[in-house]
């Protein structure tokens, strides 16, 4: 094989139009992120029942359900569901043909039409706004690429595959600390008194998670290593409930239409989020209202501490709709909260459990009225950040590594994590006090 001897200071000539596609990938996915939120927020719609309504708008004589399925490249079974939805709102007008029975006409109404028409005008607009901040070159060769995709897709190109969705839940570390300031766009989030806490935030919908979310929050977590000035996390929710789970329209149908490589990206980004929570070295403490399912169950089990409110319910809801109950740890986690008969129940029948029968397993730390779980909440993140953050950190830090260590093993790690926290200034602190017969006041150090 010959080697060349010289290698050439200039870059390859290919590497300034990697770099421009990199960033064109970059900006389509950020577009497209904001385009669901906006609908979601200003229509309580989706981008894919906007995508229905935009095919049908134009082929004003109807569209046959496996020709809807094609443009939109997704499966009947999918199309079916949002047929039927948009039907019930009297969006749509379906037709079975008098000579085919399985083949069905679909249509605009004319207030399908109407609605579509302002959703249009604000997307047209919106796209305009989000495109307008490309520089000139970008907005070339973003025009060049979308019409060689328009090509693609006509009779006769060549076959376009299904969009990925896996660009936001492959991307990680975009947030990072100090988190002084920071306003996520998918969750409240606000720091006071060494606390910060977390609020999911779609009430109207009880809270669900949607792929950015996920997202965002195992993004955040991660940045919460690094925040210094955070000792204790709160995470809630918005409206009387915690949260209901994956949303059915923005996770679960989008999911049922993905190849293996995006599914294995979903599931490994939930499952990262878990590992987030575990891994910042601040206490989370959940605060239960209302409903807590599936995802939002598992976000209150991989809390440190869970208060629950009278009336609160968790159910682990994958048996529900055709999964696995080994979801996000659940398996792993589960069983070391509530037992290993309890868990497996749980797990297999994916029934609600009380937040009565919650406390008396061991799965809520405390049970109040009422209204009352996010201010008990706070009141013990608030005796949290009073006491030593760093032995603290360390506590949380070997209660979840010594699931997988031995005992003998365990107790040697305990050994060298306790040596560790006697050299801190807050172990002087504390023999101070003691010796002074007052309180110590630790400072995390």
């Amino acid at each position: 094989m010959n080697v060349p001897t010289e290698i050439s200071a200039e870059p390859p000539a290919h590497r300034s139009e990697v770099r421009l596609w990199l960033r064109l990938l970059t900006t389509a996915n950020t577009i497209e992120a904001e385009i669901r939120r906006r609908l979601r927020d200003r229509f309580d719609t989706t981008l894919p029942r906007f995508d229905l309504l935009a095919q049908l708008e134009r082929a004003p004589d109807g569209i046959q359900l496996g020709e809807l399925s094609r443009r939109m490249m997704v499966s009947n079974g999918n199309v079916t569901g949002l047929v039927e939805r948009l039907a019930q709102e009297e969006l749509i007008d379906r037709q079975v043909s008098e000579t085919d029975r399985r083949a069905v006409q679909v249509r605009l109404t004319a207030r399908g039409r109407a609605v579509f028409t302002e959703m249009a005008r604000a997307h047209a607009d919106w796209i305009a706004e989000l495109v307008g901040a490309l520089d000139p070159a970008e907005q070339d060769a973003l025009s060049t690429q979308l019409s060689a995709l328009k090509a693609s897709v006509r009779p006769g190109g060549t076959k376009s595959k299904p969009k990925r969705q896996g660009g936001t839940m492959r991307r990680q570390n975009a947030i990072a600390a100090p988190l002084a300031g920071f306003t996520p766009q998918h969750f409240g989030f606000a720091i006071e008194g060494g606390i910060a806490t977390v609020t999911l935030n779609r009430p109207e919908k009880k809270n669900p998670l949607t792929f950015e979310s996920y997202a965002e929050l195992r993004d955040t977590f991660r940045a919460l290593r690094f925040e210094e000035s955070v000792t204790a996390v709160v995470i809630t929710g918005a409206g009387g409930n915690f949260s209901s789970g994956g949303d059915v329209f923005e996770i679960i149908e989008p999911l049922t239409a993905m190849g293996a490589a995006d599914l294995h990206a979903f599931t490994t980004m939930t499952g990262d989020l878990v590992k987030e929570m575990r891994a910042c070295p601040q206490p989370v403490v959940a605060a239960v209202e209302g409903v807590c399912a599936g995802a939002g169950a598992i976000v209150a089990m991989a809390s440190d501490l869970r208060v629950a409110a009278i009336g609160a319910k968790v159910a682990f809801l994958f048996n529900k709709v055709g999964l696995a109950g080994c979801d996000m740890g659940a398996c792993a986690i589960l069983p070391r909260i509530i037992g290993q008969g309890r868990a497996s129940e749980l797990l297999y029948t994916g029934r609600f459990m009380s937040a009565e029968e919650g406390e008396r397993w061991g799965f809520f730390n405390r049970l109040v009225p009422a209204g009352e779980a996010l201010n008990t909440a706070r009141e013990t993140a608030r005796a949290l950040t009073q006491g030593p953050a760093y032995a603290n950190g360390l506590t949380k830090r070997m209660l979840h590594m010594e699931w997988a260590m031995g005992v003998d093993a365990a107790i040697d790690a305990e050994a060298m994590a306790q040596a560790l926290c006697m050299k801190t200034q807050d172990f002087r602190r504390a023999f101070e006090a003691f010796a002074g017969k007052t309180k110590p006041v630790f400072e995390g150090n």
